[in-house]
């Protein structure tokens, strides 16, 4: 970071919209502001909800000149973020600043200005978000980006530049290992924002992060990224046993026996080819969930190739059937309602979730989204007929699904 460092402003609040489903990407933010000079007295009110934001918007705006108000947006969030970005500029006029970031407004920013956000950070904000804050509460003028502004970092980020997480302000959650994909499977935006390039942390900055939850008194230490055993993968295709090992013994090192390290599970997965005697063996000895979540989408070869995955159904059983017999509860991931699926596509897939369940497992069942970006982006959301909603439902009553909406597999509409 080469932020100069800035007097904090008086007269200006900070605001994150700290919504369960982006607690991950501010805790990046706020550990790029620890990392960033002139930043360490600023105070960021967290609110979770709509309302809690407009309330504590309301109440700190009765106290300074503005407010800085940030929102990151997922492409399911988009409506419910224009309205309430709407509502915070019909109450407050140019006393807030909205500012706006996540993987909507990376895909689609002019969108996203066009709701009513000052400025869009699109791409990773570790450095523009800082440097944008910075120039903010030095004092620019009351509209700093009249007009509307989209900021791009010039390069990918450096991850050993900040941490993950920020405990000293209350934001922790999982310590993010590797950024990017290899696979930039069809229907995901992953490879998308972070690129197809993987970039690993180091051991010590990932270990330092630990060490910080540890001296919170947090017991339980996760680990994130896109595919759970490619640390230290040149390519992410293949493995590096001896990076992984040497991760998790540090870690194991670090934190001691008295903290919990869970890895190859929420929010992360393990591509099915590399759920491997060795892979396990590393998890075994080093971490300590006994559950791990396999990604497999499809039970059909057709829309298995379709999505670009590069792997089989074979090597998805074989993933499942290794991993049960070392003792693990097994969650794998579906997705139903991808783009040219058919009846056989649908078959083939039910074949395959009965496989799974007979093997021990669960099947954790997802409806296809069109996400910007992606090479399917233009398809439309995915839906399952009556017969496959009533066989996935058989499935859930013999305890095979792990999670559905609702209670059950959403049926196609009429």
């Amino acid at each position: 970071m080469t932020h100069t460092p800035t007097p904090m402003a008086d007269d200006t609040a900070v605001v994150f919209h700290y919504h369960r489903l982006n607690t991950y990407s501010f805790n990046a933010l706020a550990g790029a502001l620890d990392a960033a000079p002139g930043f360490e007295r600023l105070r960021i009110d967290l609110p979770r909800t709509p309302a809690e934001l407009c309330a504590l918007t309301a109440e700190r705006l009765g106290r300074v000149r503005r407010a800085v108000v940030a929102l990151s947006m997922m492409t399911c969030q988009f409506e419910e973020s224009a309205h309430l970005m709407t509502e915070l500029r019909a109450r407050w006029g140019n006393r807030v600043i909205l500012l706006a970031g996540g993987p909507h407004a990376s895909a689609r920013p002019e969108e996203v200005l066009g709701a009513g956000a000052d400025a869009v950070f699109a791409g990773e904000a570790e450095e523009t978000f800082p440097a944008a804050l910075a120039a903010i509460l030095a004092g620019a003028p009351e509209r700093p980006f009249a007009g509307g502004r989209v900021l791009r970092g010039e390069a990918p980020v450096d991850l050993d530049a900040a941490s993950s997480i920020s405990p000293a302000r209350g934001m922790f959650g999982p310590i993010e290992i590797t950024r990017g994909c290899a696979f930039a499977c069809r229907y995901c935006q992953t490879s998308h924002l972070f690129g197809t390039r993987l970039r690993h942390r180091s051991v010590e900055r990932i270990v330092e992060q630990a060490r910080a939850l540890r001296s919170i008194d947090r017991r339980v230490v996760r680990l994130l990224s896109p595919n759970a055993f490619s640390y230290g993968s040149p390519d992410g295709r293949r493995l590096d046993l001896a990076a992984l090992g040497a991760l998790l013994a540090a870690l194991r090192g670090a934190v001691g026996r008295g903290a919990k390290i869970l890895f190859a599970h929420f929010p992360s997965e393990a591509r099915p080819e590399h759920v491997t005697e060795e892979t396990l063996a590393l998890l075994r000895e080093y971490a300590d969930n006994d559950e791990i979540v396999i990604g497999a989408q499809s039970g059909s070869p057709r829309m298995l190739e379709a999505c670009g995955r590069g792997h089989t159904v074979e090597e998805v059983l074989g993933a499942v059937a290794l991993a049960r017999r070392r003792g693990y509860k097994v969650i794998v991931d579906f997705i139903f309602g991808l783009p040219g699926e058919g009846e056989e596509d649908r078959r083939a897939s039910l074949w395959a979730m009965e496989r799974i369940v007979a093997l021990g497992a669960r099947v954790h069942p997802h409806l296809f989204a069109p996400l910007p970006q992606t090479a399917m982006a233009g398809a439309p959301p995915g839906t399952v007929d009556d017969a496959f909603a009533r066989a996935v439902a058989a499935l859930q009553d013999r305890g095979g699904i792990y999670e559905t909406r609702g209670g059950r597999a959403t049926r196609s509409r009429p």
